[in-house]
């Protein structure tokens, strides 16, 4: 199993997206119709899951179960849901959990749909998909702001194009946690909140000021808290601007605690608010926002629009893998040689090896355009080299484990197969790899060699390749080739039988 998004057909009508964050987990349920989504409902619940990361990476015993009862209650609507037809993405905590595949096994339990791990990067893209499909586009550039519960999202684009993005290492619970854990506020701690935010912003900032936008939009509970306790405390005019965020903390300061109650404020968002309020204060500051309005969606309705545009054939990850291996210089030809004989290779033993063809064909198409990003770094250990960009590049529109299953490929298709890198218990990924490779083999060379009449034949871990005795003779370093492939294989318990004709 890939875990690959999969495409249904345009007769689904139900679609639904749940985003855990670390500080709220956010479910929405819409009808797809004649090409529109129309929302039914929306789901949220204060899990609070950020408040119980440990210092060593763990999550606690609260948190941890605080988390799964939601999702055992969020299952009771979405296990009705068809395959396919639900996306769910975990955020800043699932990120930062040392053995996040336990709790995500738990969950998929519960929800019955897999559930993915996304980057910052790919956060900040959807938080701006969302927000613009859902606010009118005005003339010129506009800012998008979601301040989440472990990490705060900045992008700037204009229309659907997004231009800027990045993910910050600050939220309302992170920032709580790490200076207000015990309740205490003083002009010392508020300081050292303000430059901590500062700090974060310093490496971003040059890179947002260089443009200039029309209007600024903060996507998020916090933002949205902030711009109501505005209103009704008479701090401002319906906007945010930086004399009420100053006001509000002024307030906190006086009080001298965190848990205070504010006249338009929400008795479950108290407790991390003040967090929220010190990173808006720093953003304002450092990125020189005037006023900023607050916008009802965010990451969750970019979740639902990035699920209707794959339904729709419009994936953005295929873009997304010609970009990196233009930008690496990859030789489209003879990779593009590769993925027709994988494709060739896998129509021939999809069946006998339970492969599903759709999501191969894709992965596999992938990582025939990526394997050689590394020689753009050095030929010596070209692939490990690849593996790693795959892997840790920004790769818009994939999730974690779908990066970390392209970066196996690119680093197991040459040489042997390293069995401590590779996930091995992953069997169909297994597979592809061994496709890929027997396809690298028979493309050796960037020139175009005539290639034989191939017949592959496998079942589970033997397998045949057929090819005519004369064109072996003719090409000896591809038996060469074939037979050091023999002993990799046979090194894991796959057996390769290469039968003349």
């Amino acid at each position: 199993m890939f875990n690959l998004s999969r495409l249904l057909s345009p007769k689904t009508q139900q679609l639904a997206a749940l985003d855990l964050g670390s500080n709220s987990f956010h479910l929405i349920i819409a009808d797809w119709e004649d090409g529109e989504l129309k929302v039914r409902d929306k789901v949220k619940e204060m899990v609070r899951l950020g408040w119980g990361l440990q210092d060593d990476g763990s999550l606690d015993a609260a948190a941890w179960n605080r988390a799964q009862a939601c999702l055992e209650r969020f299952g009771e609507r979405l296990r009705e849901f068809k395959p396919g037809s639900v996306r769910v993405v975990g955020t800043k905590t699932l990120r930062s959990i040392i053995d996040s595949n336990v709790f995500l096994q738990a969950a998929e339990q519960r929800l019955g749909h897999p559930v993915e791990v996304i980057s910052g990067e790919e956060e900040a893209r959807l938080i701006y998909l969302g927000v613009a499909h859902y606010m009118a586009p005005t003339n010129g550039p506009r800012m998008v702001i979601d301040i989440g519960g472990g990490s705060t999202e900045v992008t700037l684009g204009e229309g659907m194009d997004l231009k800027l993005k990045e993910s910050l290492d600050m939220g309302c619970v992170s920032i709580t946690k790490r200076f207000f854990k015990n309740g205490r506020v003083t002009k010392n701690r508020l300081l050292k909140a303000s430059v901590y935010c500062s700090q974060q912003l310093l490496p971003v900032a040059d890179d947002f000021l260089e443009h200039a936008w029309n209007e600024c939009l903060g996507a998020s509970g916090t933002i949205k808290a902030v711009a109501k306790v505005c209103l009704e405390n008479q701090f401002c005019d319906g906007e945010i601007q930086l004399k009420g965020l100053d006001a509000i903390i002024e307030r906190y300061l006086e009080a001298g605690e965190c848990n205070l109650p504010l006249k338009g404020l929400s008795l479950e968002r108290q407790p991390v608010f003040l967090g929220g309020v010190v990173v808006l204060q720093a953003l304002f500051q450092a990125l020189n926002i005037d006023t900023m309005h607050a916008a009802e969606s965010a990451l969750r309705e970019g979740l639902l629009y990035e699920l209707k545009g794959r339904l729709e054939h419009s994936d953005i990850r295929p873009a997304s893998v010609q970009k990196l291996a233009e930008r690496y210089h990859v030789d489209s030809q003879f990779s593009g040689r590769v993925d027709s004989t994988c494709q060739l290779l896998l129509n021939q033993v999809a069946e006998t090896w339970s492969l599903d063809e759709i999501e191969t064909t894709k992965l596999l198409n992938w990582a025939s355009q990526l394997f050689l990003v590394g020689l753009d770094v050095a030929h010596s250990d070209y692939h490990k080299h690849g593996a790693y960009i795959v892997e840790h590049v920004d790769l818009a529109g994939f999730s974690r484990i779908e990066q970390q299953q392209l970066a196996a490929l690119v680093l197991a298709h040459r040489k042997r197969i390293p069995v401590k890198q590779f996930p091995m218990e992953n069997v169909d990924l297994l597979k592809a790899c061994l496709i890929i490779r027997l396809s690298v083999i028979f493309n050796r060379g960037k020139r175009r060699q005539t290639l034989p009449e191939l017949q592959f034949r496998a079942a589970g871990q033997q397998m045949s390749l057929l090819l005519d005795q004369a064109w072996l003779q003719n090409n000896p370093l591809t038996r060469a080739d074939l037979e050091n492939e023999q002993q990799y294989l046979s090194q894991i318990g796959y057996k390769l039988d290469i039968i003349e004709l």
